[in-house]
C-alpha cells in the first residue's frame, strides 16, 4: 500500500541577534498568516507560502506539535520518515534539532529528543501483542567523508544500495536501545564527536551534516506480520559567506565541502521539482546519495527551513525561503514496510499463479491468431481473441484461476489455432521472461553498485592513507633536505675550518722549527750567562774576602777609635768632677745665703763668723768658676794639637764651631759668677738657675762627646790616608811617573774593554748569521 504526498516545508524564524544589533538592521519580515509571508527590503518585496510559518517567538513544543508529531505516527505505522533543518549558519538549526543543550528541559529541548519521548510513549501505549524493538545510529559527513559518531575510528564508511533495504551506509554501528535514557546517552556521546568551531557568525558552528537514524520495528506475535520504519533526523551544516564568517584554513577548507555538498542538495531539490528532468544527481555528493530515499522516495519528509528576520542577512533569507519553495512541489510515494505472515503469503500466490494462469491461456490464444495473419490468412471476426480489459469486463477471466502446471501449458500451446513452425515459436517465445531479465540485471546492476562503492571507499580510504603517508614522506623530505642543506653546510664549514686548522698547524710547525732554532742559541746564550755566572760567582768570593779584610780593617779602626775615645773621655771625667763638685759648693753656697737672707727678714742679728764663712765659701766658689773657664780653653788646645796633615777645610770649621761653643761657655759661666756673686733675692730663682746650668751641662757634654767622635774619626782617616800617601811615595820616583803609569793604565782600560766589546759583538754576529740561515731554510720549505 502507498500513498502519493508532498514533503511539507515549515519556515521558522529566530530572534534577532548580536550582530545584527550591532549592524542597526531592520526587521524586513512580515508574517501575514500561519501559512504564508512577505519578505520587503529595499524596494523589493517576495511572497512565500509554505505548510507553516513560525515567528521568533515560537516555543520548541508548538514547532514539534505541528511539524513532526504526524512523521512520528507515520513511522510507528511503518513509513519512512525523514526531518531535517536547512538555513544558513547561525540561523538555528542546530537548535531547532536538538535544543540548547539540556536534553531534559521541557521548554529548550529540540525535536530529536521530543521525537524519541513521543516514540517510547507510543510504544508503552501499543497493543501488548506487537512486539516492539528500537535501534538508533549517528552519523555525521565531514569532508565529503561519512563518520561514525558512536565509533569515531570509522571514518570513511561506504553507501550501499540493495533492493529490499534500499540505499545504506555499510558498517555503520547501530546500537540497540531500551529508553529514552538510553538514547540521551547516545545522543551526548555522538553530539560530542561532532566536528565545531568558531566562526563570526556563530561561536559554535556546526562543521559536518549530522544524521541521526531511529528505526523502529514492530511484529505481531499472533498473526506473525512485522512493520518497520525507518526515521532520519538531518541536521544540515549552514551555507556560509566567507566575507561574514571569516573562515580561514582548515575552517574555510570546511565551509568549500559544506558548500558543495549543499548546492549539490539544491541541485537535486531542482531536479525532482522542475518534473522534466530524466536523471536526478542523487551521486553528486554523499548527502545527496543518502537521502535518495527521503528526498523523492519511499519517504514521509518535513524540512524546517530557518531564516532571519533581519536585513543583515536579506540575501541568504530569501534564498532558503526560495528553497523551501521549490522542495514544497517535490512528490513522493511513500509505501508501508511490512512484511506478511504465512498465511497471506500462501493467499498471495494462489493469486498470483491464477493471474498467470490466465495470462498464458490468454497469450498463446494471441499467438496463434497473430501466426495466421503472418502466414498471410485472415481469421473471421468472431474468432478474433478479445482484448483483456473486454474479459475482465465481459466475465471472461476466470475468477478462480487453475495452477499453471506444466501440462497444461503443453495443452494449451497445442490446443486450437493455427498452427506455426517451431523454430518460428521459439523465436517469439525468446523474448517472454524480458521482465526477469530485467529485474536480474537491476540486481546485478546493484550489487556491482555495492561492489564498486565497497571498492571506492576502500580506494578513500588508502588514498587518505597515501596522501597522509605522503605529507608524512614530503614532510621527512623536507626534513631531510634540510638536515642536508645543515649539513652540507656543516660540512662546508667543517672543511674551511680543518683547512685553517691545517694552515695553522703547518705554521706552528714552522714556528716550532723556529723556536727551537731560537730555543737553541737561548741554550748557548745561557751556556754563556751559565759561564758569567762562574766568574761572578769567584769575583763575589774574591769581594767577600775583601769585605772579610775590609771588616777586619774597619773593626781596627773601631777599636781604636774606642780607645782614643776612652782616653779623651777621661780628661773630660775629670773636668766633670769637677764641675759637680763646684756646683755642690755653689749649691750648699746659695743655701747658706738664703738662710741668712731669712734671719734678716725676719729681724734677727746675722753672726759675724757666718759672714765670715759666707766669705770664705765665695773665694772658694770663685776658683772653682776659674777652673771651668780654663776647661774649654784645655779642650781648645787638645783640639788644636791634632795632626796637621788632616783635612784643613774640615778642621777649620770644626775649630770654628768649637770655638763658638767655648764663646757661648765663657759668657754662661760670667752669668752664673755674676749671679753666685749678687745676692739673690729668693730661693726659688737659684733653684732655677741651677736646673737650667743641669740642662746645660748635659747638653755641653753631649755635643762635646759627639765632637770628640768626630775628632777621633779624623785622626783615624789621616792616619790611613798618610800610610797611603807613603805607599805611593816609596812606590813611585816622581809625579812625571805617576801620571804617565795613570795615562798607561787608563788607556789599557779602554783598550781591553774595546777588545772585549769587538769580541762580544763578532760572537753576536756568528750567532746570529747562523739562527738566520737554519730560518731562511725553514722558511723556504714553508714556501
Amino acid at each position: 500500500m502507498s500513498t502519493a504526498n508532498t514533503i511539507k516545508v515549515v519556515a521558522r524564524f529566530r530572534p534577532q541577534n548580536r550582530i545584527e544589533r550591532d549592524a542597526g538592521s531592520e526587521e524586513i519580515v512580515n508574517f501575514e498568516s500561519a501559512e504564508s509571508l512577505a519578505v520587503a527590503n529595499a524596494g523589493s518585496s517576495a511572497a512565500f507560502t509554505f505548510d507553516r510559518v513560525f515567528p521568533t517567538a515560537t516555543p520548541q513544543q508548538d514547532v514539534f506539535d505541528y511539524s513532526i508529531r504526524s512523521t512520528v505516527d507515520d513511522v510507528l505505522a511503518g513509513y519512512n520518515g525523514t526531518v531535517f533543518a536547512y538555513g544558513q549558519t547561525g540561523s538555528g538549526k542546530t537548535y531547532t534539532m536538538m535544543g540548547a543543550g539540556n536534553l531534559g528541559d521541557e521548554e529548550s529541548k529540540g525535536i530529536i529528543p521530543r521525537i524519541v519521548e513521543q516514540i517510547f510513549a507510543q510504544i508503552m501505549g501499543s497493543d501488548a501483542m506487537i512486539e516492539f524493538t528500537v535501534k538508533v545510529s549517528y552519523m555525521e559527513i565531514y569532508m565529503e567523508k561519512i563518520r561514525d559518531l558512536l565509533a569515531p575510528q570509522n571514518d570513511n564508511l561506504p553507501i550501499h544500495e540493495e533492493k529490499g533495504r534500499g540505499v545504506y551506509v555499510k558498517g555503520l554501528f547501530e546500537i540497540y536501545v531500551g529508553s529514552v535514557e538510553d538514547v540521551y546517552v547516545v545522543l551526548e556521546k555522538g553530539g560530542a564527536s561532532r566536528a565545531t568551531a568558531a566562526t563570526n557568525m556563530n561561536q559554535e558552528s556546526s562543521r559536518s551534516h549530522s544524521i541521526f537514524v531511529i528505526e523502529v520495528t514492530q511484529k505481531n506475535v499472533e498473526s506473525g506480520t512485522a512493520r518497520s520504519g525507518r526515521l532520519f533526523l538531518v541536521d544540515l551544516a549552514g551555507s556560509e559567506k566567507v566575507g561574514k564568517t571569516g573562515a580561514s584554513g582548515q575552517t574555510l577548507e570546511e565551509a568549500k565541502k559544506i558548500n558543495k555538498s549543499l548546492t549539490s542538495l539544491g541541485m537535486v531539490i531542482n531536479a525532482l521539482s522542475d518534473g522534466k528532468s530524466t536523471h536526478i544527481p542523487y551521486r553528486d555528493s554523499k548527502l545527496t546519495r543518502i537521502l535518495q530515499e527521503s528526498l523523492g522516495g519511499n519517504s514521509r519528509t518535513t524540512l524546517i527551513i530557518n531564516c532571519s528576520p533581519m536585513s543583515y542577512n536579506y540575501d541568504e533569507t530569501v534564498s532558503t525561503l526560495r528553497f523551501g519553495e521549490r522542495a514544497k512541489t517535490i512528490k513522493q510515494k511513500a509505501k508501508i514496510n511490512e512484511e506478511l505472515s504465512p498465511a497471506q503469503l500462501k493467499a498471495m500466490l494462489r493469486k498470483t499463479q491464477g493471474q498467470l494462469s490466465t495470462f498464458e491461456t490468454y497469450i498463446s490464444s494471441l499467438e496463434s491468431e497473430v501466426g495466421t495473419w503472418r502466414k498471410g490468412d485472415t481469421v473471421p471476426k468472431d474468432q478474433w481473441t478479445p482484448a483483456m480489459r473486454d474479459m475482465a469486463r465481459g466475465g471472461q477471466v476466470p475468477s478462480t484461476p487453475r495452477p499453471a502446471t506444466p501440462s497444461r501449458l503443453r495443452a494449451a500451446h497445442e490446443g486450437p489455432g493455427t498452427p506455426r513452425p517451431d523454430s518460428r515459436a521459439e523465436g517469439e517465445r525468446s523474448s517472454t521472461p524480458s521482465m526477469a531479465l530485467e529485474t536480474d540485471e537491476k540486481d546485478e546492476f546493484l550489487r556491482r553498485e555495492n561492489e564498486l562503492q565497497d571498492q571506492l571507499a576502500d580506494k578513500e580510504s588508502a588514498l587518505a592513507k597515501a596522501e597522509e603517508a605522503l605529507q608524512a614522506a614530503r614532510n621527512e623530505m623536507k626534513e631531510l633536505r634540510e638536515t642536508h642543506t645543515s649539513a652540507t653546510r656543516d660540512a662546508d664549514r667543517f672543511r674551511g675550518e680543518t683547512e685553517q686548522l691545517r694552515m695553522q698547524v703547518e705554521k706552528i710547525e714552522f714556528e716550532h722549527r723556529e723556536d727551537s732554532i731560537t730555543l737553541d742559541s737561548l741554550k748557548e746564550a745561557n751556556s754563556e750567562l751559565t759561564s758569567e755566572l762562574d766568574d761572578v760567582k769567584h769575583q763575589l768570593l774574591d769581594a767577600k774576602m775583601s769585605a772579610k779584610e775590609s771588616s777586619a780593617m774597619l773593626d781596627e779602626k773601631e777599636r781604636l777609635k774606642k780607645e782614643r775615645m776612652a782616653q779623651m773621655m777621661a780628661g773630660f771625667d775629670l773636668g766633670d768632677g769637677m764641675t759637680s763638685s763646684s756646683d755642690m759648693h755653689l749649691r750648699e753656697t746659695l743655701q747658706h745665703v738664703e738662710s741668712m737672707l731669712d734671719l734678716a727678714d725676719n729681724g734677727e742679728a746675722v753672726p759675724p763668723e757666718e759672714l765670715e764663712r759666707l766669705r770664705e765659701r765665695l773665694v772658694e766658689t770663685q776658683g772653682f768658676i776659674r777652673q771651668a773657664e780654663l776647661a774649654p780653653t784645655n779642650g781648645h788646645s787638645e783640639a788644636g794639637a791634632l795632626p796637621a796633615d788632616a783635612d784643613s777645610s774640615d778642621l777649620s770649621r770644626l775649630l770654628a764651631r768649637q770655638q763658638e761653643e767655648n764663646t757661648r761657655l765663657r759668657n754662661d759661666l760670667e752669668a752664673l759668677r755674676k749671679s753666685s756673686l749678687s745676692p739673690a733675692p729668693n730661693g726659688a730663682t737659684h733653684s732655677k738657675q741651677l736646673a737650667d746650668f743641669d740642662t746645660i751641662k748635659k747638653s755641653l757634654m753631649r755635643d762635646l762627646q759627639n765632637r770628640c767622635e768626630r775628632v777621633v774619626e779624623l785622626e783615624i782617616s789621616l792616619d790611613s790616608t798618610r800610610e797611603q800617601y807613603n805607599s805611593i811615595l816609596r812606590s813611585s820616583n816622581s809625579k812625571q811617573q805617576q801620571k804617565k803609569l795613570a795615562f798607561l793604565e787608563r788607556n789599557l782600560e779602554q783598550l781591553t774593554l774595546v777588545q772585549r766589546q769587538l769580541v762580544e759583538q763578532n760572537t753576536t754576529l756568528k750567532k746570529e748569521v747562523a739562527i738566520a740561515e737554519r730560518k731562511l731554510v725553514a722558511r723556504g720549505e714553508r714556501i
